[in-house]
């Protein structure tokens, strides 16, 4: 039985001499890799739908060794990230980012889901520096799979009254010096401050702010490893810390 399903292309593999896999990250199931018949073919239809960054609709059908798609509608091919270095880097890195995470619910799926699509959109056709698209958009991904970045108070002991803020990896939470423990990290006030603005900041006004130099970079590190913590996850985001 047909299924129609909207999906980005994560990733693809080699299947057999003309055949592709593809990891897809859709609205309905989550991640599920499926095939795109003799789609090496240089006059293969669906041959677009094994880019990485792809968005579509794709009708699968169950195969004998698994799904394939048999029809696929292009939506967004965001073509344009992988014509830019930088823009592809940080795109990839998204796009491994969601590849680490094991979902709880279809709720969860559903907002990463939404993030995702508006990252892109925001790094592919906006005039955003993008790596704080990246920052952005893990910032968001805390938020949703349940440990928000909170700024205006310690989550251990609810104080209000600091200076220095900690990141505690082993709980991915924000605390103050007297509740850090042996996996928190003080924060540098610039780092501090471009976490501040970009949690207060929709993606459509991220072209706006401009932080101390090297800052964003500072914040990716940061949010890196406590996504690679919490999620038990190594990144590679080749390029970016070169």
């Amino acid at each position: 039985m047909a299924e129609k399903i909207q999906g980005i292309v994560i990733r693809s593999n080699d299947r057999k001499e003309k055949d592709k896999n593809i990891l897809l990250f859709s609205l309905e199931k989550g991640k599920i890799w499926a095939t795109l018949k003799g789609v090496k073919s240089p006059s293969a239809k669906m041959k677009i739908a094994q880019n990485p960054f792809c968005y579509g609709e794709f009708v699968l059908e169950e195969g004998k060794v698994g799904l394939i798609v048999t029809v696929f509608e292009a939506i967004e091919t965001f073509h344009e990230i992988s014509e830019d270095v930088d823009k592809y880097f940080e795109g990839t890195a998204m796009l491994e980012i969601v590849n680490g995470i094991e979902f709880s619910s279809q709720n969860e799926i559903t907002q990463v889901f939404v993030l995702m699509l508006k990252a892109l959109k925001i790094l592919c056709f906006g005039k955003v520096l993008p790596l704080y698209v990246l920052d952005k958009f893990l910032i968001e991904l805390f938020a949703i799979t349940g440990t928000p970045l909170n700024l205006k108070r310690c989550s251990s002991c609810d104080s209000t009254a600091f200076e220095r803020m900690f990141l505690d990896y082993s709980t991915g939470e924000l605390v103050c010096i007297n509740c850090k423990g042996y996996a928190s990290e003080e924060l540098e006030k610039t780092t501090l401050l471009a976490l501040k603005y970009l949690s207060e900041n929709d993606f459509d006004r991220l072209a706006t702010l401009k932080f101390a130099q090297g800052s964003e970079l500072g914040l990716l590190r940061v949010l890196v490893r406590n996504f690679e913590t919490r999620f038990d996850k190594k990144l590679r985001l080749m390029g970016i810390f070169s």
